[in-house]
């Protein structure tokens, strides 16, 4: 009797994990998986996941979980916004950090669509594409008050890292990736240099 008790205790346990391991999760996707901020400790996580996306970017976007939970992504982007927004204040004045603290993630969200836009046909949709340009593009931020450096992170981060997320995220080809992220990121360059060089 005991024994059935402690089965039936046990069962929904493991019903649960099935089902939820079914739809892609796993133990860490649901806490915030190895190429997931992880919010309990900010600083030391946003250097890790900085140390991984530098050096290892394929094995990053290969353990990035291909889920549409925007949760970790977007406070990621809100702690880069954070940090962007002081960089600007001390190297632009309060206009741009205030800028730099509002708008990247609106902005992201829009960048976002351009770059499911160029891999369109690949696996998984739009908000797993955003998580693909969520973290380069927080890294990115801060570096956008330093004057000469915005510009090679940002052909290195639209051009490289995004093409290999997509490539090994979305599932297509590299030399497609490539091309269209060189493609867009220097339509938004174009777009934007009047506007960070004046």
């Amino acid at each position: 009797m005991l024994g059935i008790q402690l089965i039936s205790k046990v069962r929904p346990a493991e019903e649960y994990t099935y089902w939820v391991a079914k739809r892609g999760y796993t133990r860490d996707t649901i806490r915030g998986g190895a190429s997931d901020w992880d919010v309990s400790r900010p600083f030391s996580s946003y250097l890790r996941l900085l140390y991984k996306l530098l050096v290892h970017p394929i094995r990053f976007f290969e353990l990035l979980p291909k889920v549409p939970d925007p949760r970790a992504p977007g406070l990621f982007l809100a702690f880069s916004s954070i940090l962007a927004a002081l960089t600007w204040l001390f190297g632009g004045g309060l206009y741009p950090a205030l800028m730099a603290l509002l708008l990247p993630l609106p902005l992201s969200l829009l960048i976002a669509g351009l770059y499911h836009l160029a891999s369109w046909g690949g696996r998984y949709g739009y908000v797993v594409s955003w998580r693909v340009l969520a973290y380069p593009f927080g890294y990115l931020l801060p570096l956008t008050a330093v004057p000469v450096v915005r510009w090679l992170a940002s052909a290195y981060v639209g051009a490289v890292l995004l093409a290999v997320g997509l490539a090994v995220v979305k599932e297509v080809t590299f030399g497609r990736a490539f091309l269209s992220s060189l493609v867009i990121t220097g339509l938004l360059l174009f777009a934007v240099y009047p506007i960070l060089s004046g």
